[in-house]
């Protein structure tokens, strides 16, 4: 039985293991990816029917409702390939709104990204497509993004449009006490007809280089962005951690001459060159013992609009509501939200945001508070944001948005007064 006994051990040991037996190929990573989100989003928002953008878009119709409703059916597919340095990307965005109140259905498809990358190796790759550039430090605006888009103040993580570009990148790193790591990202963007025709103006090629250096624990970025015609913007980024849980940060961006819309003496809009602006942001972010994340951040728009220039605006569109001219209106509205219905219109503004994950222990939800502020004329722009992910496929999400500010103020003259946004999004 002594001589047996290890035997059996063996045998059952065996017999039992193969319970646990497991395909090594099932848990490879496969080349082929594919994934996507499908949302709905219904959302009701109470007019300022006093407010200036208001009347001009609304001024010939009568008994209009108290609450607008919308509604947003949104699909959003992600394709990825990945095989031998080879890297192929594509995600699209296709959706369908309704506007009960004007009774309208817009349809629309968009390819946000399609590139194909390859890495000859671990230092070198070229990228060909089109391709969003997140460039930059801050988290609610990024002056040196000249290859991106501006962010969505109220949807940060929102996916945006890329641009059709060719770009090349190296990366190296260092084994030194001071210099960590080092990349140079070079992109050209070609505008040509309807290729890439909302950037910029004109037919040209622009050339744009981000330079990346990791120097002991602190992000430095140099940008430069140029056209064949000798337009330029250099811009520069640091990060740097003070703390573990706390972080600093700044952009800057000169531009040696841009162009913004000024009221005329003949109440009429008309261009003006604003030469060596300065555009930038500072701000911090800040991880708390409680869990609880803060950012803090001061942004200047040196090509935005001072107060007596916004004053101009609101003196010609209320003079142009006022003699009731209807061809006189039609053009100060096409104007107005061509030129102001934007992010930064004017020079100077803060932004706070509160995000604090599960309080109370209430599981899976985590509400943010958030503030934009402009600090020429006092008006803001407030949200509650609250999100809930119980089950892995499946996030929910409410947004209330709050606009306040007297009627010749940027806040106060906008269309809503408060926005209630609901999304339902499910992953795939």
């Amino acid at each position: 039985m002594i001589i047996l006994f290890p035997l059996f051990l063996f045998m059952a040991s065996t017999v039992f293991s193969q319970g646990y037996d497991f395909d090594v190929s099932e848990f490879e990573k496969k080349p082929l990816e594919f994934s996507g989100t499908i949302e709905f989003q219904p959302s009701f928002i109470i007019p300022e029917k006093k407010s200036l953008s208001w009347n001009l878009k609304y001024f010939d119709k009568n008994n209009t409702p108290n609450l607008l409703d919308n509604y947003l059916l949104l699909l959003a597919p992600i394709v990825k390939f990945e095989k031998k340095g080879l890297s192929l990307y594509g995600a699209s965005d296709s959706r369908i709104s309704y506007n009960n109140f004007e009774n309208d259905w817009v349809f629309n498809i968009c390819l946000l990204e399609g590139y194909g990358r390859y890495e000859f190796n671990p230092r070198w790759s070229i990228l060909l497509g089109k391709k969003l550039y997140k460039w930059g430090k801050g988290y609610i605006y990024n002056p040196v993004s000249y290859a991106g888009r501006q962010k969505d103040v109220n949807n940060v993580d929102v996916s945006l449009e890329g641009y059709y570009s060719v770009s090349v990148e190296y990366v190296k790193s260092f084994s030194l006490d001071v210099l960590k790591n080092l990349s140079q990202e070079t992109v050209i963007i070609p505008v040509y007809k309807k290729l890439n025709d909302d950037y910029g103006t004109g037919d040209r090629h622009w050339f744009f280089s981000r330079t990346y250096f990791l120097i002991v624990n602190t992000d430095y970025e140099l940008f430069f962005n140029m056209s064949e015609q000798f337009d330029y913007r250099i811009g520069m980024a640091i990060a740097h951690n003070v703390l573990t849980n706390w972080e600093i940060h700044g952009e800057f961006s000169f531009l040696p001459e841009v162009e913004k819309i000024l009221i005329a003496e003949n109440s009429y809009p008309e261009p003006h060159i604003v030469n060596n602006a300065i555009q930038s942001i500072i701000g911090t972010r800040y991880l708390s013992p409680f869990n609880a994340t803060f950012y803090l951040e001061y942004i200047y728009n040196g090509a935005g609009l001072n107060n007596q220039e916004m004053q101009d605006w609101y003196i010609s569109a209320q003079n142009v509501l006022e003699a009731q001219n209807r061809q006189a209106i039609n053009i100060m509205s096409k104007e107005w939200f061509l030129n102001l219905n934007r992010q930064f219109v004017m020079k100077h503004y803060l932004y706070f945001k509160m995000q604090y994950p599960e309080p109370f222990y209430f599981l899976y939800f985590t509400p943010s508070l958030y503030c934009l502020f402009n600090v020429v004329d006092k008006s803001f722009l407030g949200g509650l944001d609250m999100n809930y992910k119980r089950f892995d496929a499946v996030n929910l999400n409410m947004k209330l948005i709050w606009l306040y500010g007297k009627t010749n103020s940027e806040f106060g003259s906008k269309i809503s007064e408060l926005k209630i946004e609901l999304n339902v999004k499910y992953f795939f």
